[in-house]
């Protein structure tokens, strides 16, 4: 007898034949199970490999034994008349065709899964998809189901990519999927005509119980991307599918599983959006596939590195901590990879946030900036991140905003999708003047970024130092609902009804519905509105707010708290201590050493209300004209004008009351902070209310419709 008819007599082949359809039958069970459960890659691949060494011992036991009425024995050990091998094929025959019938039933599962979450007709994959590109499972669909009754009207060329899901389930390694995540949504951002939804908007949808088509009504858009990542041992499984929300269809879905190599992560990256460009908007452009194909760094641990410091930036609270973090991991970036640009142009934001907080103001800090400029220059020349470092040095190191907007609107042209960077042209332009430009680009910001009030609240703002007080007010109050939480803008509102409607006890209600909270708004109205209030009390208390107090530490202008005591002290009638509080600010800034920024020149404003204060006029003039002429140097059209209207104030206690009710009335026809509710309510005006000519600036258009 042949080998081959003795493993048929043996049933070898039979047990190799059902304990394979059984295998097959366990490992697609458990690859469902395990996915739905979120388990490591290394489980499955651990049960893959029992199962083979299984499928090796079953042969030899089948080879080597026999079932027979007594039991289990030694084949050799069976006397071939009593053999019933017969009767066993049979039965493993029947086993067979049980487990086949199994395997029937587990394929058409899979089957409604999969027309479930990626339809029923496979479209044509891409062409030119190298062959180590391919995934491990790939299906494209055009799903004919109806279209679901919640579907959004939108823009067909927008998308929102939801954060991954980190499958790794080791909370260390969600630093890596949310800079997987905040990478995609970059390269998106570069794709022209394409409106994507920013980090800060999606990133609250993270563990959301909401569905796909509620997201996309909230956001606006008719596209929605989501997936996972999973980081395990040298391997890395990416998995996304894209929804189209109008009509329940899901375009396409891919599964990628690599080693873990940077060119691996850029090319699935590169892979995900070219899908993404193809079924939301079509072909890619020649220049966006070169971009595409660009890999910033080859060296993992420094992209780790990088990614860390990106969650740092990323936070949502404006706080030093944040860009001290950032910087360590920066620095341990490029010590990896000197060559890697976009770690330095991250390094400019963090340098220039630095000195324009406030907490670092030494030279060594300037020079590291423009150091950091230069190499993010020289190894990324012309990338939208490297112009838009350049801008954010022009801006928080040169105090350059005219140059400023010149390089932000560069990089807005590579990146139009950039939420990011078009915030940052609106705040150059604003500083720079271009107010109308910059308010329709913070439009454009909060609609690609709707969750994000910062933002909102900058372009509210905007519309107020316009004084564009009705618009601002029906937009910050629709804010207000969508982002209950976000207390800046209740702040706003409180300045709108001080300087746009004249009515300071509403302000101060609405500030009595909320807790004290720390912020450059709540800095303003918290010592400004006692004063409008003509609580003079009140001013000193509100500098004993905790809150108050954290935030003199970091805005960096030494003075400001002193002059405001010194007023309240003189209206108190407490000329001693009002004396005391501006012969202060005379001997800290008289002979302060200069940091060669716009700090300088508030601070020489500062200088010279004091002198104002001790009545030495001619002082004050001299240090005034010099303070104006060095902030109207930097092209700053925001903080100039708190130097101006200091200029003006001036000029009226000094007697120069022609010069001064000129500047006024400048102040008042451009944008400011200056408006007639402003002139009439504020005390430190009161010794002008005997001159006609002011009182009439003074006079609001709508003095008839104050609130009672």
């Amino acid at each position: 007898m042949s080998f081959v008819e003795e493993l048929k007599r043996r049933n070898v082949v039979r047990v190799g034949v059902a304990y394979g359809i059984a295998a097959w039958v366990l490992l697609q069970v458990a690859d469902l199970v395990l996915e739905a459960i979120e388990a490591p890659s290394w489980v499955l691949q651990a049960l893959m490999l029992i199962v083979g060494l299984g499928f090796i011992a079953a042969l030899v036991i089948a080879w080597a034994y026999e079932i027979t009425p007594e039991g289990i024995k030694k084949e050799s050990e069976v006397d071939r008349s009593q053999s019933i091998v017969g009767t066993t094929g049979k039965k493993l025959d029947r086993i067979i065709i049980g487990f086949l019938i199994l395997a029937v039933a587990v394929l058409l599962i899979e089957r409604s899964m999969d027309k479930e979450v990626t339809g029923s007709e496979p479209l044509p994959q891409a062409k030119n998809v190298p062959a180590e590109m391919s995934p491990v499972s790939s299906s494209v669909s055009s799903s004919s189901a109806p279209q679901a009754a919640s579907a959004v009207e939108s823009n067909t060329n927008s998308i929102a990519v939801l954060p991954f899901a980190n499958r790794s389930m080791q909370q260390e390694d969600l630093f890596f999927t949310d800079g997987i995540h905040d990478d995609l949504l970059t390269q998106l951002a570069k794709i022209k005509d394409l409106k994507v939804i920013s980090r800060t908007s999606v990133m609250r949808y993270r563990d959301t119980q909401l569905s796909i088509p509620e997201i996309a009504a909230e956001l606006g858009v008719s596209r929605i991307l989501e997936g996972g990542i999973q980081r395990a041992g040298q391997r890395i499984r990416i998995n996304a599918q894209l929804i189209d929300v109008n009509n329940d269809q899901h375009l396409w879905a891919e599964t990628f599983d690599r080693e873990m190599t940077m060119e691996n992560i850029f090319d699935i990256q590169s892979e995900i959006t070219r899908q993404i460009v193809t079924a939301v908007r079509g072909e890619l452009t020649e220049a966006e596939t070169a971009s595409l194909a660009q890999r910033p760094t080859e060296s993992l641990p420094a992209y780790e590195a990088y990614l860390k410091a990106l969650v740092a930036i990323n936070r949502a609270d404006y706080v030093q901590s944040n860009y001290i973090e950032a910087e360590f991991w920066l620095n341990k970036a490029v010590e990896l990879d000197p060559g890697y640009a976009q770690a330095w142009a991250a390094m400019v934001e963090v340098h220039g946030q630095a000195v324009w907080m406030g907490y670092d103001t030494d030279p060594a800090r300037f020079a590291a900036a423009k150091n950091a400029m230069e190499k993010a220059m020289l190894y990324g020349p012309g990338q939208s991140e490297t112009l838009a470092a350049e801008g954010e040095y022009l801006y928080r190191i040169e105090n350059n905003y005219v140059a400023s907007v010149a390089r932000y609107q560069e990089a807005v042209n590579l990146a139009p999708g950039n939420s990011t960077i078009l915030e940052r042209l609106a705040v150059s332009q604003r500083r720079a003047g271009q107010f109308d430009e910059a308010i329709t680009n913070f439009r454009k910001a909060v609609e690609l970024d709707p969750g994000n009030s910062r933002a909102a609240s900058l372009l509210v703002n905007t519309l107020v130092f316009n004084k564009k007080y009705a618009e601002a007010e029906l937009l910050t109050e629709q804010l207000m609902h969508k982002f209950p939480e976000a207390r800046d803008l209740r702040g706003i509102l409180a300045r709108i009804y001080m300087y746009g409607h004249g009515d300071p006890k509403s302000a101060r209600e609405l500030l009595n519905m909320i807790p004290p909270w720390s912020s450059n708004e709540a800095f303003t109205v918290f010592t400004e509105l006692p004063m409008l209030e003509r609580d003079y009390q009140g001013v000193l208390d509100a500098y004993e707010m905790p809150v108050v107090k954290a935030l003199l530490g970091n805005r960096g202008f030494t003075g400001v708290e002193n002059l405001s005591k010194a007023l309240a002290y003189r209206l108190l009638g407490n000329e001693a201590a009002a004396n005391n509080e501006f012969d202060t600010v005379i001997s800290l800034l008289a002979n302060a050493e200069t940091a060669g920024n716009q700090n300088d020149a508030f601070e020489k404003s500062y200088l010279a209300l004091a002198y104002a204060g001790r009545h030495q006029y001619e002082e004050a003039l001299k240090l005034i004209d010099q303070s104006v002429a060095m902030m109207q140097g930097t092209g700053d059209a925001i903080f100039s004008r708190d130097v101006e209207k200091g200029r003006a104030l001036i000029l009226a206690l000094a007697g120069k009351r022609d010069e001064a009710l000129s500047e006024i009335e400048r102040l008042l026809n451009i944008p400011s902070q200056v408006s007639p509710w402003s002139l009439r309510l504020h005390p430190e005006w009161d010794f002008f209310r005997d001159d006609e000519r002011f009182n009439a600036l003074a006079t609001p258009p709508n003095l008839d419709e104050v609130r009672p």
